[in-house]
Parts: structure tokens; C-alpha cells; sequence
């Protein structure tokens, strides 16, 4: 019985992840995620994995013109862990707000990311 739950369990969930496969994209590079972060519209959350070095190589991604500024930060309050945020273009709703979080060290980080224009207006960009 044990077994039949777990089974049973694992393809629910695996049926639920293969059906937002596509809200997932992972790069090797700066140059594959420009491509996939210009590429998607966004309209709907995705999540992008990429090497935390596009971060610390890279200043902003540029789609057509539209700016997104790259940045990231420690907080003092969370001493070992990176921010990584990706800030839309200013005034463009049709854009991705981006925010991710990973141990100082990681060389893979996920970000999460809104359309812009359903993104808190309440946290500060910097």
C-alpha cells in the first residue's frame, strides 16, 4: 500500500512539473540567457537557471534596446547569502522583475521572475 502511495505520488508530481517545463529555462552563458530572457514574453512567471558569473560579468541584459539592469548584493542581516535581482527597464510593464537568492559560492542560481507589471511596488530598486 506504502508503495502504490509513493508510486502514485511521484507521478502526480512529475505530471505537474512536466506541464510548466516550458516556464523553465536554463543557460550555459551569458550569450544563451540573453537569448532566452529576450525571447520569452513576458506574460506570465518564469524561472531562468543560469551561472551566477553572468552576474559578476555582466552589468544588464539588452532586448531590442530594453535595458534590464543585473545586480546583486549581500544583505547584512543574511551575512552568506547573495541577492540576485534582475530590474526591469523603468517604466515598461512588458518586461521581467526578477529576484533570486543563493549561499555565497553557488555557481547556479534560479531566479524567479514576474511580469513587471504584476511585481510589489512596495521593495526598493536599486
Amino acid at each position: 500500500m506504502l508503495r502504490t502511495i509513493v508510486i502514485a505520488s511521484g507521478l502526480v508530481m512529475g505530471s505537474s512539473l512536466a506541464a510548466h517545463a516550458a516556464d523553465v529555462s536554463q543557460a550555459a552563458d551569458f550569450a544563451e540567457f540573453t537569448r532566452h530572457f529576450c525571447a520569452k514574453t513576458p506574460d506570465k512567471q518564469h524561472i531562468f537557471v543560469v551561472p551566477a558569473s553572468v552576474f559578476t560579468d555582466q552589468s544588464s541584459v539588452d532586448c531590442d534596446g530594453a535595458v534590464s539592469t543585473l545586480r546583486t548584493s549581500e544583505p547584512s542581516d543574511d551575512p552568506g547569502h547573495i541577492i540576485y535581482n534582475i530590474d526591469p527597464p523603468e517604466g515598461v510593464d512588458m518586461a521581467y522583475d526578477c529576484d533570486g537568492k543563493a549561499d555565497v559560492g553557488i555557481t547556479l542560481v534560479a531566479l524567479n521572475c514576474l511580469p513587471a507589471s504584476m511585481e510589489s511596488m512596495d521593495h526598493p530598486k536599486n
